[in-house]
């Protein structure tokens, strides 16, 4: 990714929603004690706009699977098995999220991912990728305690986490880890 300029602030940068990379430098020369992160179990690769960090976890070195650490807590949330599955389980939680405001903009992120990212996806992956590229906006209803909001999505949570079960489900996927040792 660095080397094809994804991470540098250049015309090749990709940019991904609330995923944003590291360079190679700042991943090899992470400093813990700078940073939120501080255990030498977890890689940063990339943070979130609020001030977490995604990591490759290298409890086995020869399979990292990605968390989410958060910045306010000690726990990372197990995410995805490999980094593959990481970035597409992000693109199909963009989708059903509510910061769709313009279908245009959105479906061509959607496609700039897939172009950057879909050569290391399984042909299915692609597959469901050009599906949601040819769906419209729809309106979905979040309702829970105290909140009754609706927003527009081009997949519902619910629709999400059905693509997530059928592909990249593991039996880690959303459990804890102790990141913060210090």
């Amino acid at each position: 990714m660095d080397r094809l300029g994804w991470t540098q602030n250049c015309e090749e940068y990709v940019w991904f929603d609330d995923m944003e990379w590291y360079s190679i430098d700042e991943i090899v020369n992470w400093r813990p004690e700078e940073r939120i992160v501080s255990s030498p179990l977890i890689v940063p690769f990339a943070h979130t706009g609020g001030g977490d960090d995604w990591g490759w976890y290298i409890e086995d070195i020869n399979n990292p699977i990605v968390v989410l650490c958060y910045h306010d807590d000690t726990i990372a949330k197990v995410y995805a098995k490999n980094f593959e599955e990481a970035l597409f389980r992000h693109i199909l939680e963009y989708v059903s999220e509510s910061n769709i405001d313009c279908i245009d903009e959105a479906k061509e992120h959607i496609l700039n991912w897939k172009n950057a990212f879909g050569r290391h996806f399984k042909t299915e992956w692609n597959n469901e990728i050009e599906n949601i590229l040819s769906l419209e906006l729809k309106q979905y209803k979040e309702i829970r305690f105290k909140v009754n909001y609706t927003y527009n999505v081009l997949l519902t949570p619910q629709e999400v986490e059905l693509l997530i079960q059928k592909y990249i489900f593991f039996d880690k996927m959303d459990s804890e880890v102790v990141w913060d040792i210090g």
